[in-house]
């Protein structure tokens, strides 16, 4: 499922991740939760919510912040629930952890996320784009 969220330079590094978080809970030296929600019948995973504490999120004032890192519902199990009540989850760990705002992001192309987020109650505060620049190998 961690896949159908970007382009696989995105999950490269998973299992190194995935070691961090299991013997430290944290992702990136970031405290980290991840909730999976499933069928009922049959466990079969229905969707997740990544969450982690972040010092800064754009638009919000206080720190810490609880950040949904990543957030996915399978197709077949959408509009029936799943994505918010793991949103839900995610949003109890943060207020567990003292944090008094949510944040997120999305894609500025992604439709479907920006509505999604916004019927959950997120309000957009900023379009960022970002940039890159390649660098030299240091002089010896």
């Amino acid at each position: 499922m961690r896949r159908s969220l970007g382009p696989d330079w995105l999950v490269a590094d998973m299992p190194a991740v995935a070691g961090e978080y299991f013997e430290h809970g944290t992702v990136q030296s970031l405290l980290h939760c991840v909730f999976i929600a499933r069928d009922a019948d049959t466990g079969a995973p229905l969707g997740f919510a990544e969450v982690s504490l972040r010092d800064y999120a754009e638009g919000c004032l206080s720190t810490p912040v609880g950040y949904l890192e990543g957030w996915y519902v399978e197709p077949a199990a959408r509009g029936r629930g799943v994505g918010s009540a793991l949103v839900r989850a995610g949003e109890e760990w943060a207020r567990a952890q003292g944090c008094c705002e949510f944040a997120s992001d999305a894609d500025v192309d992604n439709a479907a996320s920006i509505r999604a987020h916004e019927s959950l109650g997120f309000e957009p505060v900023a379009e960022v784009r970002c940039f890159r620049k390649r660098l030299d190998a240091p002089a010896d």
